[in-house]
């Protein structure tokens, strides 16, 4: 039986709202990013992929200014085709299927 602390094998966060993250980024703004940097590396580009990760990073991260990252979740399921972010949104609905309800 342990006797020691048994909250030492969880983690909580410092804040409500602390994100994951992915070397140091957010996901939602790693995930295009870092792709188009590890191209760039590979195909001897390094300096266009930085710069193009570098471009893709900043308009998401001013697109979502003063948001949070589940914003940019919204408008990828609303605006884009359902099949390309199953993984994500597995639970709800196409987003082709829109009704009021009153």
């Amino acid at each position: 039986m342990n006797t020691g602390n048994n909250l030492d094998k969880y983690r909580f966060p410092k804040t409500l709202s602390e994100q994951r993250r992915f070397l140091g980024l957010p996901y939602d703004e790693a995930i295009p990013s870092i792709p188009v940097l590890v191209w760039g590396l590979l195909t001897h580009k390094a300096l266009f992929g930085m710069g193009l990760a570098v471009l893709i990073w900043f308009c998401i991260h001013s697109a979502k200014r003063g948001k949070g990252s589940m914003w940019l979740y919204n408008v990828l399921y609303w605006y884009f085709p359902t099949v390309l972010f199953r993984t994500v949104f597995k639970v709800i609905p196409d987003s082709s299927f829109r009704q009021w309800i009153k």
